[in-house]
C-alpha cells in the first residue's frame, strides 16, 4: 500500500489557519465566560437584595458616605480659590508639572467605578431572558448610575487636587487618599462578608450573584459595542483631563495664577557701605573720583566707577510688576514712583528666586555687596527670604527675612501685598475694582474723586500746609497741569504730593532754633537741668564748633550754595518711608520735574557720603501717611561722612543726630490751612 505524502500548508494558508483557530478560540472564551459575576461591592446589594432589606440600606449608606467624603474634599479644594485665582491653581516647577500629568493618568487608571458601571449596564442588556435568574434592568441602571456618579466625583476631586498641589509627594498622597474614599463600598462589602455587622449581611455578601448572558448574535453585538463604549469613555476622560491640565500648565509660566503686580514696603533699615555702580566707565581707580574704585562687576561687560553710599531700603518701596520667569518662578521689577509705569532711563531693582540659596531675593544690578567677586552674596542679594520652594511672595512676607548691611541681619520683616483687587472692598469702598489687562494688572482700583493710592487708601491732601513754628510760613502743593490722563491733580511720587515754597535766606521758620534776633532762645528747647553750661541739644561737645549748625556751616563753604541761599525752592517730598525737606534750585517747577523718573536713591535724596546730596535740612519720622500734616519732623545734624574730621570719631545713626522740631511727640510740625469759603 502506497501512502500519499502529507501535503504541507503554504505560509499564507498556515497564517489563515492559525488566525481562524485564534478567532474560534476567542469566540469560545466569550461563550465560556458569558456568565458575569457581579462585583464584590455594596453596590451589588442594590441589584440583588429587596429594596426594604438591610443589605439594600447598607448599599445606600455606603454610597452616601463615599459621596459625602468626596463632596467635602471637593468643597475643601474649591474654597481655596480667590476672585483673582478662582480655582487656587498653584504655580509649580517643571518637575511638579510632570507629576501633575502622571497624577491624572494614574488616577484615571485607578478609577474602576465608571468602567464597571458601564460594563454592568452592557451585561444587563446581554442578560439571557430564558436564564434561571433574572435581575431587574432598572435596578442595574440605578446601581450603575450611582457607581458612575462616584467615579465622576472622584475624577473631579482628582483634577482639583492635582492643579492645586505644588509638591510631588503631596500629589501622590492625595491621589491615594481619594482612591481610598472612592473604594469605601468595597471595604464595607468585605466587612459584611466576614460577618462583622450581622448574619443577614454576611449571607447577602457571600452569595454567588451571576448575570447569565445570552450567546445570541444580538447579545454579541451589544457586548462588542459596550466594550467599545467603555474604551471610548475611558480614554476620553483621560484626554479631557490632560487637555484641561495642558491649558493650565501653558499659562502657569506666564504668572497667570499669581500676582502680576505686588506692593513692597521695606522698613527703615539702611546699609552704610553699599557699593554703587556709577555711569562713568574706567580702566583703573585713578580714572574715577576720590573715594571711588574701578570695578567690572558681574552684571556689566566693561569696568565702571563704584562708590560707597548709604543704602536706605525704603527708597525702593513701591510697585513691582511681573517681568518674566527665572528659576521657574516669576520675577518682579520695580516700577516708577509716579503711576507705576516702567522706568525709561532709571535702572530698576528686582525681586526674584535665587536657585543657589533656594530663596527669594531683593537685588539691584547696580548695587554690589562686595567688589571681591568671591566675597559677593549669591545673586547679589540685599534681602533674602528663608529657604523655600514656595511661589507665593505675599505669603512669604509674613515670615522672617534676612537683610544685608555688611553682615547678615536676621529676623527682618517686610510687607508684600498683591497690588490687584478682587472686590470693591479691596479698594476700601472708596473706588471700584475694574479689569485692566493692559496695565500689567488683572484688575485694579478705580478711585472715586478725592481718593488716590493703589487701594484708594489716601484722601485728597490739603493744598496748603503751614509751619507749626510760624503760621505765616506756608508750602503749596505742586500741581500737575496735564494730570497725566488721571484724576490726580498734583505731582505725586511714592503716591504722595510734593509741597514747595520760594524762599531766600535761612529758613528759620522751618528750623528749631530761634530767629536771629532771639540770640540764644531756641524754639521749644529745654536746657539740661544739671548742666553747668547751658548747651542747646544740637550743639556739639566743643562750644565754638558749628556755632550755628553743621548744615549751613558745611554748605556755606561753597560759593554756589551762598548764591543759592539768595533765591531757592524749599521742597518737601516723600521718599518711601520719610518726608524730606530740601533746599533746591529755584527753577524747579511742575514742568521741569520729571516725576516719572524720580527715585529717592538714584536722585541722591540722601546718601550720607557726598556733598552733592547734602541738601536735606529736615526729615520726618517714619510714616505711611498720605501727607505731611500732623507728622513729627526733625532737624538733621552730624550726618555726612565726607565732612568728618579732627581727632575724634563720632558714631551717629544713619540720619545723624535728629533734633525734634516740636516739644512733644505727635504734635506734628506741619498743619493744613483750611481754605477760605
Amino acid at each position: 500500500q502506497h501512502h500519499q505524502p502529507q501535503r504541507s500548508h503554504s505560509a499564507p494558508e498556515a497564517t489563515l489557519h492559525h488566525l481562524d483557530e485564534s478567532v474560534a478560540g476567542l469566540e469560545e472564551v466569550d461563550l465560556r465566560y458569558n456568565n458575569f459575576h457581579l462585583p464584590e461591592s455594596s453596590f451589588t446589594f442594590l441589584i440583588t437584595e429587596p429594596i426594604l432589606s438591610a443589605p439594600f440600606a447598607v448599599g445606600l449608606v455606603a454610597y452616601a458616605v463615599s459621596l459625602a467624603c468626596l463632596a467635602l474634599a471637593l468643597q475643601n479644594e474649591i474654597v481655596k480659590g480667590t476672585d483673582d485665582n478662582k480655582y487656587a491653581i498653584a504655580e509649580v516647577t517643571s518637575t511638579v508639572r510632570i507629576v501633575q500629568y502622571l497624577g491624572v493618568v494614574i488616577g484615571v487608571l485607578m478609577d474602576d467605578e465608571i468602567p464597571t458601571g458601564l460594563e454592568l449596564i452592557g451585561k444587563g442588556l446581554e442578560q439571557n431572558k430564558d436564564g434561571d435568574k433574572q435581575y431587574s434592568m432598572g435596578r442595574i441602571f440605578f446601581s450603575s448610575l450611582l457607581r458612575i456618579s462616584i467615579g465622576m466625583m472622584f475624577l473631579t476631586c482628582l483634577f482639583f487636587v492635582v492643579i492645586q498641589e505644588s509638591n510631588v509627594l503631596d500629589i501622590f498622597f492625595d491621589v491615594l487618599a481619594l482612591e481610598f474614599v472612592e473604594n469605601i463600598d468595597d471595604v464595607i462589602y468585605v466587612l459584611c462578608r466576614r460577618g462583622f455587622f450581622s448574619r443577614r449581611l454576611k449571607i447577602a455578601a457571600n452569595q454567588d450573584n451571576v448575570i447569565q448572558c445570552s450567546s445570541t448574535a444580538s447579545a454579541r453585538r451589544i457586548r462588542k459595542w459596550s466594550k467599545r463604549v467603555i474604551r471610548v469613555v475611558y480614554f476620553s476622560v483621560m484626554f479631557v483631563m490632560c487637555a484641561g491640565l495642558s491649558v493650565i500648565t501653558h499659562k502657569q509660566p506666564t504668572g497667570e495664577y499669581g500676582c502680576t503686580s505686588i506692593v513692597v514696603q521695606f522698613g527703615d533699615e539702611v546699609w552704610e557701605d553699599a557699593w554703587v555702580t556709577l555711569d562713568s566707565q574706567c580702566s583703573v581707580d585713578s580714572d574715577c573720583n576720590a573715594n571711588q574704585k574701578c570695578f567690572q562687576g558681574n552684571s556689566h561687560e566693561n569696568p565702571f566707577c563704584h562708590e560707597k553710599r548709604l543704602l536706605i531700603f525704603s527708597h525702593f518701596n513701591g510697585l513691582y510688576t511681573f517681568n518674566g520667569i527665572e528659576a521657574e518662578r516669576p520675577k518682579y521689577v520695580e516700577m516708577n514712583k509716579e503711576k507705576g509705569d516702567p522706568y525709561k532711563s532709571t535702572t530698576p531693582a528686582g525681586i526674584k528666586y535665587c536657585e543657589e540659596i533656594k530663596s527669594w531675593v531683593f537685588f539691584h544690578r547696580n548695587i554690589q555687596t562686595s567688589l571681591d567677586s568671591k566675597a559677593s552674596n549669591e545673586c547679589q542679594w540685599l534681602l533674602r527670604s528663608e529657604e523655600t520652594e514656595d511661589f507665593d511672595l505675599v505669603e512669604l512676607s509674613t515670615g522672617f527675612w534676612r537683610l544685608w548691611d555688611g553682615k547678615i541681619v536676621d529676623d527682618y520683616r517686610i510687607d508684600i501685598d498683591c497690588a490687584e483687587c478682587s472686590t470693591d472692598s479691596d479698594c476700601n469702598y472708596m473706588g471700584t475694582c475694574v479689569d485692566e489687562p493692559g496695565d500689567g494688572l488683572d484688575s485694579k482700583c478705580e478711585c472715586f474723586d478725592g481718593r488716590s493710592g493703589i487701594f484708594c487708601q489716601f484722601e485728597t491732601p490739603c493744598d496748603v500746609i503751614r509751619s507749626e513754628k510760624d503760621p505765616n510760613t506756608t508750602l503749596n502743593i505742586v500741581k500737575d497741569l496735564d494730570q497725566d490722563g488721571d484724576s490726580i491733580t498734583f505731582i505725586a511720587v511714592y503716591g504722595r504730593p510734593i509741597y514747595a515754597a520760594r524762599m531766600q535766606g535761612k529758613p528759620y521758620s522751618l528750623m528749631r532754633n530761634g530767629y536771629p534776633s532771639q540770640e540764644e532762645q531756641y524754639f521749644a528747647v529745654e536746657y539740661p537741668v544739671n548742666a553747668s553750661v547751658a548747651v542747646a541739644p544740637h550743639k556739639h561737645n566743643e562750644p565754638d564748633q558749628y556755632d550755628d549748625d553743621d548744615f549751613f556751616e558745611i554748605n556755606n563753604q561753597s560759593v554756589a550754595f551762598q548764591q543759592l541761599m539768595k533765591n531757592y525752592t524749599f521742597l518737601l517730598r516723600y521718599t518711601g518711608s520719610r518726608w524730606y525737606g530740601q533746599i533746591n534750585d529755584p527753577n524747579l517747577s511742575s514742568n521741569s520735574f520729571k516725576e516719572e523718573e524720580y527715585h529717592a536713591f538714584w536722585m541722591n535724596s540722601f546718601s550720607g557720603t557726598g556733598q552733592e546730596d547734602n541738601s536735606t535740612l529736615i526729615i520726618s519720622e517714619a510714616t505711611t501717611m498720605a501727607h505731611p500734616a500732623g507728622v513729627d519732623f526733625f532737624e538733621m545734624r552730624r550726618r555726612n561722612k565726607v565732612f568728618e574730621g579732627g581727632v575724634f570719631d563720632y558714631d551717629y545713626s544713619q540720619y545723624g543726630v535728629l533734633i525734634p522740631l516740636v516739644a512733644h511727640a505727635g504734635a506734628g510740625f506741619f498743619h493744613c490751612n483750611i481754605p477760605s469759603e
